[in-house]
């Protein structure tokens, strides 16, 4: 006689991903509080009639049970827990950024219940807040995600002299080391060192160099593999800027001819 599986007790969980197993099952990579990153079968979610379908969606909470010891646990039960807002735009795409961070910095079975707090946090904030906010909202839960995986940055002093970082000077930041004035590594501004450290950006250029820096931070523990959407949200940005230069530039009233206008009754000028 089978011995059946012992069930694992409810805990919260995310949908990271979702991978076509057959017609009627997934494997899901899911974020859970107790076990950290972890895959599971979810055995006919996929069909009209079942309980699982309704409840595994992307970037909302649920509450799950499971069964298994191997690689790959079966899914049991799923159940949506209200209270997340649906992100849409912008939003949205900075959730799926998120996931696929956690894909691919988080190791399987390595659990982090302080930072799947967070990200349960970034997600409401972002659905709370404009667009406008987001990159502010992304760089707070991307230092957070480093320094859990033990790449902590060092936004406070200069890692040779262990003087404090200055705004107005420039360094160059060794990923497995710290920022310096001298060395080697990505050249950073001491302003947008000190901006990540305290979460404000007073200005786009600062938030802009403070972007940069982070992701390339990321792509270096990454090792080569690419974010995909930070790509995306990349070439939105830059859409963006775009299409606000061209909405001032119809704004503008428009140029003075250059060629003398004929004289009015009156002797003044034609203006158009």
């Amino acid at each position: 006689m089978a011995v059946q599986a012992k069930r694992s007790p409810p805990q919260r969980a995310f949908v990271l991903h979702a991978y076509a197993y057959s017609e009627s099952s997934a494997v899901l990579d899911l974020f859970t509080v107790e076990h950290g990153r972890m895959a599971a079968m979810a055995k006919g979610a996929k069909r009209p009639a079942s309980n699982l379908r309704a409840a595994l969606l992307s970037l909302q909470p649920l509450e799950i049970v499971f069964s298994g010891r191997g690689e790959v646990k079966t899914l049991i039960q799923a159940q949506w827990l209200p209270g997340q807002a649906w992100l849409t735009g912008r939003a949205l795409l900075c959730g799926m950024y998120l996931n696929e961070l956690l894909i691919k910095l988080l190791p399987r079975e390595d659990p982090h219940p302080q930072l799947f707090e967070a990200y349960a946090a970034t997600l409401l904030t972002l659905a709370g807040n404009d667009d406008d906010e987001h990159g502010a909202i992304l760089r707070e839960f991307e230092v957070h995600l480093l320094t859990e995986l033990g790449y902590g940055l060092e936004l406070g002093r200069d890692v040779r002299s262990g003087e404090p970082l200055r705004a107005q000077r420039r360094y160059y930041y060794d990923p497995l080391a710290g920022p310096s004035e001298r060395g080697g590594g990505h050249a950073v501004s001491g302003a947008a060192l000190l901006a990540l450290a305290c979460g404000r950006f007073e200005t786009a250029a600062i938030a802009g160099e403070a972007r940069d820096f982070v992701r390339d931070i990321i792509a270096f523990h990454l090792e080569r593999r690419k974010v995909r959407s930070s790509g995306v949200l990349h070439d939105l940005h830059e859409l963006a800027l775009r299409l606000d230069t061209r909405a001032a530039a119809r704004s503008r009233p428009a140029r003075a001819s250059t060629h003398a206008a004929p004289p009015h009754a009156d002797g003044g000028e034609v203006t158009s």
